[in-house]
């Protein structure tokens, strides 16, 4: 039972520590693929399109879908986050993840 337990808890934090999340900070409201968050500091994570935003403060989660998920020739230096500021909004084009060779794409019509 008890070697049963240690390999259950073992495989629960393997599967935990799988998840990667990033900073990502918008300085106005930011609108991704039609979703649109507040200004703030955020945890993104993604598993293939599927991006998922956590306001650091609120906890508040969002989930969305990237357009197109990109493989860059290097890795990134840091987070950048691309876009044009529409109407006292930001309207998302990109997210580049420091560290990483991943681009995430966004649409916003």
């Amino acid at each position: 039972m008890k070697k049963t337990m240690v390999v259950f808890l073992a495989l629960t934090s393997i599967a935990l520590a799988g998840t990667k999340r990033y900073d990502v900070t918008f300085g106005s409201p930011a609108v991704l693929n039609g979703m649109e968050v507040e200004s703030g500091q955020y945890q993104l994570s993604y598993d293939g399109s599927k991006v998922t935003l956590v306001n650091s403060n609120t906890h508040k989660s969002f989930e969305t879908t990237a357009s197109a998920v990109q493989t860059s020739g290097k890795k990134y230096n840091e987070t950048i986050v691309q876009s044009k500021h529409v109407n006292g909004k930001d309207l998302v084009n990109e997210i580049q993840i420091g560290g990483t060779k991943t681009a995430l794409d966004f649409e916003n019509k």
